[in-house]
């Protein structure tokens, strides 16, 4: 996934610089220089974990210089249960990048008894005007490409991490309920919301706690953190999946890093979790 994004700056599009993808535009990233990066845990095991559920999530990223990913060596070295693949994107290069990587992930992944997922990274209101049949649209577009995200994937995730240029933090929350919405009415599955703590507070001040309902993929960095983070907001600590680093270093993975993530319960409640 890209870079978590501090929303601490972003309700006001005039404090706020814009990136541009076709027409869309994107207030997301504060103005001000970020602060120099701090690398996170390389691995599970610098994290401060045991024996827990393992996966990484990826995109196109991963594959530098076009290389595939080496799933056998993954799930033998690292132990690894699941990987969650983007599927698709609310834009057109991006969508184009994740269709291009999202079968044949998929199919190598699972050729490994690795249990795979999507998830869809969120450009609201860039295919249509109205805030509503935009969501649809994309949740459309999602479930399309992850192939339905049916009954042993995991469930269908929403990445939410961009707030589009002139719209408050509720038009935003009213964008994910649609979406999340009708991706349950297509898979008739509960999907997934990915967000980090700075976006859930966005959330909960626009009053959109009922958003708590969605099992939670929470992005949250730090190996200070140790085995568990701390989140109360809206989930209350209850979340389902863990990224807890953007840094990983795996053999097997082109790239120079991975997003590792951990799973909140015993394999029994994953597999479980997978055919819901």
């Amino acid at each position: 996934m890209t870079l978590l994004i501090s929303f601490s700056a972003v309700i006001n599009p005039a404090n706020a610089a814009t990136s541009k993808v076709g027409n869309y535009k994107s207030c997301s990233y504060p103005k001000s220089k970020p602060a120099p990066y701090k690398a996170n845990a390389k691995s599970w095991k610098a994290q401060g974990f045991g024996t827990v559920i393992r996966g990484i999530d990826i995109s196109m990223w991963q594959h530098s210089n076009n290389l595939p990913i080496d799933f056998a060596k993954l799930k033998t070295d690292q132990n690894l249960t699941f990987v969650i693949i983007k599927g698709s994107d609310g834009g057109t290069r991006g969508n184009g990048n994740a269709k291009k990587w999202f079968a044949s992930d998929r199919i190598a992944a699972k050729a490994q008894g690795l249990v795979v997922g999507a998830y869809h990274y969120a450009l609201p209101g860039n295919l249509n005007a109205n805030t509503i049949k935009d969501a649809k649209l994309q949740a459309a577009r999602a479930v399309t490409q992850a192939g339905g995200a049916k009954v042993g994937d995991l469930p269908l995730t929403l990445d939410l991490e961009e707030l589009p240029c002139g719209w408050t933090i509720n038009r935003l929350a009213r964008w994910t309920r649609a979406f999340l919405a009708e991706t349950e009415r297509l898979t008739g599955r509960t999907p997934m919301i990915y967000a980090n703590g700075t976006f859930i507070q966005r959330l909960e001040d626009a009053g959109a706690s009922d958003l708590s309902r969605y099992p939670l993929w929470l992005a949250k960095w730090g190996p200070k953190l140790g085995p568990v983070p701390v989140e109360k907001r809206i989930w209350n600590g209850k979340w389902k999946v863990w990224q807890f680093t953007a840094d990983g270093k795996l053999v097997g993975v082109p790239s120079g890093s991975t997003d590792l993530d951990v799973f909140n319960g015993t394999l029994e409640e994953f597999n479980a979790f997978a055919n819901h």
